[in-house]
């Protein structure tokens, strides 16, 4: 881990010269923002980037999409192939900017025993990375046009009984097949799940622990197990809604549930296959230094990126909630 001398870094309160980081030294540490954020991401690793140098009017970035051809057959000999156009569309993709700050002061500075701005890094790491993969998976949530319940109850009629099982995973896997979903790297479908889910699962005897793969094959960050055509992803990141619709989450993001109110406590568990969810960079996330404010006494430091995400194709996810 990268560590600075604070005294050189902020220079003096008596008699010194306070000053702003250094141009290598802010290098330095927005590498460790982006260090820091990459052990808690989930959702983030199955995004289809793209980053621009450059964005359209408007501020987006377009993902070029390709229809399927049609025609095709037997062929009949001395006759020509016709030939097809091919045809494509634009999923344009709003990036906007982003960012989070925090102030030190000089006196915390000198009388700290850990080295603070290391310690600012992380914090600023770990926040960019909750606000990211929140972001992402709401967007997943509001994007997708497959929507189940546990036991094929509704929202409003859900128990507290409805648990994520065996039989509600071969219903998501059927809807995102007949959509025609390809499978993350031709293998499987991910979905994410709430420890809590997790818990239920487990019991099953059908179950494959992430553990006992019978194959060399190589695990996803969180992965904790596999079910017919899905690799499990455990993390906190998953929503939980409670019964007047607010919804909790270890992310940033948090509000009301759009729609119906649950009849019991819920959590929300997606599903995806490969292209569900773009996420478009103009501006990688970077620490940006604000300069020393009250002459000297405090030392502003944020996280700042340019970009957003939205669903590519509504159909490659799926959401089921659960008790």
């Amino acid at each position: 881990m990268a560590t600075i001398n604070t005294a050189t870094a902020t220079g003096g309160t008596s008699g010194g010269t306070a000053s702003q980081l250094s141009s290598n030294i802010m290098a330095i540490y927005s590498q460790e923002v982006l260090f820091k954020a990459q052990p808690i991401l989930r959702f983030e690793a199955f995004a289809s980037r793209k980053e621009e140098l450059g964005v359209a009017p408007g501020l987006t970035v377009n993902f070029l999409r390709y229809n399927p051809l049609e025609g095709g057959g037997a062929l009949t000999e001395n006759t020509d192939l016709v030939t097809t156009n091919i045809t494509t569309s634009l999923v344009p993709i709003t990036v906007v900017e982003n960012g989070n700050a925090i102030a030190v002061t000089e006196l915390l500075l000198r009388s700290s025993f850990t080295d603070v701005m290391s310690d600012t890094s992380l914090l600023l790491g770990q926040n960019l990375a909750r606000y990211r993969d929140g972001q992402i998976r709401d967007a997943l949530i509001s994007g997708t046009s497959n929507h189940k319940w546990a036991n094929n109850h509704t929202r409003t009629t859900l128990l507290a009984t409805d648990f994520l099982s065996t039989d509600d995973i071969r219903e998501v896997v059927e809807t995102l097949a007949t959509a025609k979903a390809p499978k993350i790297g031709g293998d499987a479908y991910v979905m994410f799940i709430h420890p809590h889910q997790a818990r239920y699962l487990r019991r099953d005897p059908d179950w494959i622990n992430a553990a006992n793969y019978g194959a060399p094959t190589q695990r996803f960050v969180g992965e904790v197990g596999r079910f017919e055509d899905v690799r499990f992803v455990e993390t906190t990141m998953v929503t939980k809604v409670g019964t007047d619709g607010a919804i909790t989450a270890d992310s940033i993001s948090a509000g009301h549930v759009v729609g119906d109110h649950p009849s019991v406590a819920m959590y929300q568990a997606i599903a995806i296959g490969d292209h569900a969810i773009g996420l478009a960079i103009s501006l990688e996330a970077q620490l940006r230094d604000n300069g020393i404010k009250d002459f000297g006494r405090r030392h502003e430091l944020a996280w700042y990126g340019i970009w957003g995400s939205a669903v590519i194709e509504a159909g490659h996810s799926c959401v089921i909630e659960t008790a």
